[in-house]
């Protein structure tokens, strides 16, 4: 989110936005009572540390927890809700791009449908007609009877080709054939009783300085809808002749019912949101829940922001509004996507997902550590509590080395225990944030490879379209019918062919070819040195063998020389004989680009950033259910490649979805895939097969190479039953290097300090880490871990140097991993024969485990005169 004025709102600091927003962040608030309760806790010990003296400040130590508290709320709101506004804006855009995706080929359908020869035909008779009656012709023509009869026959021939044209193109309701007068000549509907318009839908599509007209108001074409979104296209006596306007043709869109199936893919369970499309003037023209937010109501856009707060029927929602990116260029009629949520629902903490609590903790780690899903700043939050609590940590092991009353290290401890409290919230409330955060990442991936497949069913549902509507072209068939073809026949199917492909450029070539598969004509003039060869292709062979207008084929995705040699779909279907529709005569073959067009859908249906942008590293794939990649965004992946992804990903049913993390390529990611299954009739009962996976990859982390270097707390290990205030015991300071908890006696140990200030000698031995002024001299500080048969680590700030005093009170440094507990040990626990100490020369004693303690463990005492010695012994 971007940078704000803050403000306070219950002893926090948080953006001015936040304001009247952050109360319905359930999980921001149960972590601020719990931070406050502790801070009542360190308010009573800093008053109980002077009362008993122990000389120990912890009003720095307070005052660094309160810093961080409220630094911690104040990330955990802004990220609650940039994932919010980021889920809310992925829909928005992805609802009114999609529409306008499916618009694009709306404008290519009535381009081509208003140059049929079926139509111009059908007006250009009927005109003879009346000419012939008008001039008192022939009077067995111009008998009524018979005008009307002949009429009705051609009215009829040119309804049953509009039924066959929305058989295949279902997502019309009507086709409209009008005169220049906005005459209805020819509806597809025959309950309609509308025979005249006075809408200017007529004169505009005449006068249009464009190819089509597109409008979404109410028509008197259809007085039955409110408001109808329909294409128009003056339809010319020739492609030539485009001043010779004989008409226009009307194309009747199923908005509302293509709008319920976008809507019904954005929605999941427990999914508050609203979606919405807008027109230009912010008025509601479809809507996911009509009850909700009904058709035509004003609402207020959140354009050119991160995100809105509205108030829409006395609620307040979070709201974000998108324009279309367009398609080829293409923009619609300014139309918005606009998505809300209920302020009162927007961070509802959901029943935690399967996906959520299989995030390991070395996921967790790792996410935590990585910067590509959290700001430096709410990374830093864990960093500087350990610090903080590093240092108290220290500050009270010190304390109780040098304290000698019972009650003031009980004090010390009680400090030491809140503070760690203090960072196991820290730490809990980020843990489960960035769990969230990734269990949204997993949901998202699903949705987004949902939406990939979809698209891809969507534009490949127009393809198997397209070839089965060309087939029917009258020109076509009377060709091929023909005994001969000839060379100016060829040229006419050229020319159609090039017409076509000029609307619809999803396609590197059309061709159409006889019954033995010897192409007739191409579009793409490149393409020409196919012209007379014979096909022998297991598509060709397919298409010729279809007998119903209704089938198509489909090649494998495979290499064709059609396409250059690359991999591509050809869809084909039938031309059948006028005579006889069981005769094939040939049939067309439209060669997919699918290069650019697969890229182009996995691309759309990327995860973006709230600035609309995709992250590094997210790539789609689509594949085949053996793992062969049919397209990928990713440049390490080709085209025929197999994906190395589990089995699980390539095996769901038609339909179905899954997320999980996986590792892949040195990162671990978040992969949500999805299993296509058609769009309307396309794959659904068509008797076409071919299952395709969509797969949405989204980073998380990188996976670590180094070594991971086991060190223990503290907290880790069994309290050691004290003997406090007993002269029959000893009083050992402990701590932990890797996995060893070690100690010292307290009498030997002045205490510990942190390693800044800590610079490496030239040319010393390897446990040598260097030297550190102390009290303004230097000090020598070794490293026991190759003593102790442990790999080496490199000193960082979680370090700590243990400041021993040995002969004549000379002093050196000890590095330490971490700092334990300082009991007091019975002297009946304590071993000190030298027949079962392996290492009598730098081992003092050991602590054997109390027996009345679960898992204990054997703590070993060393002697700061026998490590110099050991070190010596190792120069």
């Amino acid at each position: 989110m971007s940078a704000e004025e803050m403000v306070t709102y219950k002893d926090i600091e948080i953006p001015k936005s936040l304001i009247g927003v952050i109360n319905h962040m359930d999980s921001v608030d149960e972590y601020r009572e719990e931070l406050l309760r502790l801070g009542a806790q360190w308010d009573l010990l800093t008053i109980l540390g002077q009362m008993v003296g122990t000389g120990t400040d912890m009003t720095g130590t307070r005052k660094g927890f309160l810093d961080l508290t409220n630094k911690l709320l104040c990330q955990l709101a802004l990220e609650n809700m940039r994932k919010t506004v980021q889920e809310i804006a992925s829909k928005a855009q992805v609802a009114v791009d999609i529409l306008i995706r499916n618009l694009f080929e709306r404008t290519a359908d009535i381009g081509f449908l208003a140059t049929d020869d079926d139509i111009r035909d059908f007006i250009i008779k009927n005109e003879e007609l009346d000419i012939l009656c008008k001039g008192g012709g022939d009077e067995q023509v111009c008998d009524t009877l018979n005008r009307t009869q002949l009429r009705e026959e051609m009215k009829q021939a040119l309804i049953e080709r509009f039924r066959e044209y929305i058989a295949k193109y279902s997502v019309y309701f009507n086709i409209i054939l009008l005169d220049t007068d906005g005459n209805v000549l020819v509806q597809m509907d025959q309950d309609s009783k509308v025979l005249k318009t006075s809408d200017p839908l007529v004169k505009d599509a005449v006068e249009v300085d464009g190819e089509y007209l597109e409008v979404y108001r109410y028509c008197d074409l259809l007085p039955q809808n409110e408001k109808s979104l329909i294409y128009a296209y003056r339809v010319t006596r020739s492609n030539e002749e485009k001043d010779d306007v004989l008409g226009v043709l009307c194309l009747c869109f199923r908005f509302q019912n293509e709008m319920e199936g976008i809507f019904r893919n954005l929605s999941s369970k427990d999914d508050w949101s609203v979606k919405l499309i807008l027109d230009a003037d912010g008025h509601v023209i479809a809507s996911s829940d009509r009850y909700h937010v009904p058709i035509g109501a004003k609402m207020d856009m959140a354009l050119n922001k991160e995100y809105g707060m509205v108030i829409f029927a006395g609620k307040k929602y979070i709201a974000k509004t998108c324009p279309t990116k367009g398609y080829q260029g293409f923009f619609g009629l300014g139309w918005y996507g606009h998505v809300m949520i209920p302020l009162e629902s927007a961070f509802e903490i959901s029943e935690e997902s399967s996906a959520k609590k299989s995030i390991n903790d070395k996921i967790l780690e790792a996410v935590m550590s990585d910067p590509r899903l959290f700001s430096g700043e709410l990374r830093s939050i864990p960093l500087q509590a350990e610090k903080i609590q590093s240092d108290l940590e220290r500050t009270v092991w010190n304390g109780n080395v040098k304290e000698s009353d019972p009650a003031s290290k009980v004090l010390l401890w009680s400090i030491s225990g809140t503070g760690a409290k203090t960072k196991k919230i820290f730490e809990q409330s980020i843990g489960n944030l960035h769990k969230t955060v990734i269990d949204s990442i997993l949901s998202n991936v699903w949705f987004w490879a949902a939406l990939a497949v979809d698209i891809m069913d969507r534009n490949l549902y127009e393809r198997a379209n397209d070839c089965r509507w060309w087939a029917l072209t009258s020109a076509f068939k009377r060709i091929l019918d023909k005994p001969k073809i000839e060379a100016e026949d060829k040229e006419k199917i050229s020319g159609i062919l090039q017409y076509i492909n000029g609307l619809y450029t999803v396609y590197t070539n059309l061709f159409v070819y006889d019954s033995y598969g010897r192409v007739i004509a191409v579009s793409n003039p490149t393409e020409e040195h196919i012209v007379g060869s014979v096909l022998s292709k297991d598509f060709v062979r397919n298409t010729l063998a279809l007998r119903e207008s209704c089938q198509y084929s489909v090649s494998k995705f495979e290499t064709s020389e059609l396409y250059g040699d690359r991999h591509t779909y050809i869809y084909g279907a039938a031309i059948t004989s006028f005579k006889n529709g069981k005769n094939t005569l040939g049939g067309i073959g439209i060669v997919f680009d699918s290069e650019p067009q697969f890229e182009a859908m996995l691309h759309d249906a990327l995860p973006r950033n709230e600035r609309g942008e995709v992250e590094e590293g997210v790539f789609g794939v689509f594949a085949d259910r053996k793992g062969y990649v049919i397209s990928s965004t990713c440049s390490d992946l080709k085209t025929g490649d197999i994906i190395a992804v589990d089995k699980e990903f390539l095996n769901m049913k038609n339909g179905q979805g899954i997320s999980k993390i996986i590792e892949y390529g040195g990162y671990y990611y978040a992969v949500g895939a999805h299993t296509g299954s058609g769009y309307r009739e396309y794959k659904q009962g068509d008797g076409y097969e071919n299952d395709v996976i969509a797969l949405i990859f989204t980073p998380l982390a990188k996976v670590s190479a180094e070594q991971v270097y086991n060190i223990r707390r503290r907290g880790d290990s069994v309290r050691v039953k004290s003997a406090a205030g007993s002269k029959d015991s000893i009083e050992v300071a402990t701590f932990f290097i890797g996995t060893k908890w070690l100690g010292i006696k307290t009498e030997n140990v002045v205490e510990a300090i942190n390693p800044e200030g800590l610079t490496t000698v030239p040319g010393s031995h390897k446990f040598v880490k260097g030297r550190r002024i102390y009290k303004d001299l230097p000090l020598l500080v070794v490293d026991i871990r190759s003593v102790l048969d442990l790999p080496d680590k490199e000193v960082d700030n979680d370090s700590q140097i243990i400041v021993l005093r040995y002969r004549d009170d000379q002093l050196f440094g000890l590095i330490a991993d971490a700092l334990g507990e300082i009991p007091q040990i019975p002297l009946d626990r304590v071993e000190c024969s030298d027949h079962i100490l392996d290492n009598s020369k730098y081992t003092e004693c050991i602590v054997k485990p109390d027996q009345t303690q679960p898992n204990g463990e054997m703590l070993m005492v060393l002697r700061p005169e026998g490590i110099i010695g050991k070190l010596k012994e190792m120069i």
